[in-house]
């Protein structure tokens, strides 16, 4: 199954749109979200304002449907981690442009590799890694490229006589 997706910023968050979501899929998305936030309950019985937390059951679901490729499955661990992702990316990087921009790629990367995820420690805990990975090769290329261009620049403007 193919997927396009968009983000797009919207406040201080991003969303996304997915092109061409299945009949399945959003119905798959409604059940999963039906399951999260309970009818009678209000969204929040603290009051503190904090969104809830889906029971781990819904999102081990959701995982492996996004394992599969469901787009509404994908929907929804997006929407529960992507504050969290974003905060990791401006943390590491203080420049809250290229944590957007490492927040988006970060996404697309769990995309490709959701299928890699065995299970074996907490979800959160492999995406803050592969976050975190993300942001040090962007670092390192960064710092590369910055040697190559100061380099090339300090080699042009002063010779070393031969």
């Amino acid at each position: 199954m193919k997927l396009a997706i968009h983000f797009h910023r919207a406040g201080s968050a991003f969303s996304r749109e997915s092109v061409g979501p299945t009949h399945h899929s959003q119905r798959t998305a409604q059940r999963l979200l039906s399951k999260k936030r309970p009818q009678a309950r209000p969204e929040n019985s603290s009051g503190d304002g904090k969104r809830q937390k889906p029971d781990s059951s819904s999102f081990s679901e959701a995982i492996r449907l996004a394992q599969r490729g469901d787009a509404a499955a994908f929907e929804i661990i997006y929407q529960q981690h992507c504050g969290r992702v974003y905060a990791l990316c401006l943390r590491m990087l203080c420049d809250p442009v290229q944590a957007e921009d490492l927040a988006q790629e970060v996404f697309i990367q769990l995309f490709r590799k959701i299928h890699t995820y065995r299970g074996e420690s907490a979800f959160s805990t492999w995406l803050h890694r592969l976050t975190a990975n993300l942001v040090l090769y962007h670092s390192m290329r960064s710092t590369e490229a910055m040697k190559g261009m100061t380099g090339h620049a300090m080699k042009s403007e002063h010779p070393i006589p031969g």
